[in-house]
């Protein structure tokens, strides 16, 4: 018996070591990635076109992740598009509408009007890999809105989770602050 477990050990570790049993990347792995660089992840626009997160060099990029009916995510919308005024030239930004049906998805990008590619990640194409069950229950890496600064290099170096609030608990813009921190004022 103890043979067969051995065997039973090895087998599984075997299959652990090669890859067999690792998920397919979804685009909130970018929390686990801080330090590294951003994993490939399978993004597309409303539209269809391609929007390759895990080969983007050349400049910083800076990933909006949001809703349609997250409160919060639309608080956030105006420093998007005040930071995206500021600083397009200097840093790709990249929106992924997720957590949503695609009829919803498409909506929300359409209402957000947002001026850079903005993919959808449906709540379905997570679904298919990770169990709401285990989502609910992950801390912060499924909450929105949630943002993430890639170096020009495409290393993860940032990500925060939730709207971020002054003392007085008024919405606060931290994107600036990242961005010094990499030498963009």
């Amino acid at each position: 018996m103890s043979g067969l477990r051995t065997f039973g050990f090895a087998l599984l570790a075997a299959v652990a070591l090669s890859g067999a049993a690792r998920r397919p990347t979804t685009i909130f792995d970018l929390s686990d990635a801080v330090g590294r660089p951003a994993p490939s992840v399978l993004l597309t626009t409303g539209d269809g076109a391609p929007v390759p997160l895990g080969t983007l060099r050349g400049k910083p990029t800076y990933v909006f992740l949001f809703a349609g009916w997250c409160g919060p995510c639309q608080e956030a919308l105006p420093f998007v598009r005040s930071d995206f005024a500021k600083y397009g030239d200097r840093v790709r930004f990249v929106g992924v509408d997720v957590l949503e049906g695609d009829d919803a998805a498409h909506a929300a990008v359409m209402r957000a009007a947002l001026p850079f590619p903005v993919a959808i990640y449906s709540i379905e194409q997570l679904d298919a890999i990770i169990a709401p069950e285990i989502q609910l229950h992950a801390g912060t890496k499924y909450r929105i809105p949630a943002d993430f600064l890639l170096d020009a290099n495409g290393v993860v170096r940032y990500a925060w989770h939730g709207l971020a609030l002054t003392v007085e608990g008024d919405p606060l813009d931290v994107l600036p602050s990242y961005l010094a921190k990499l030498g963009i004022q």
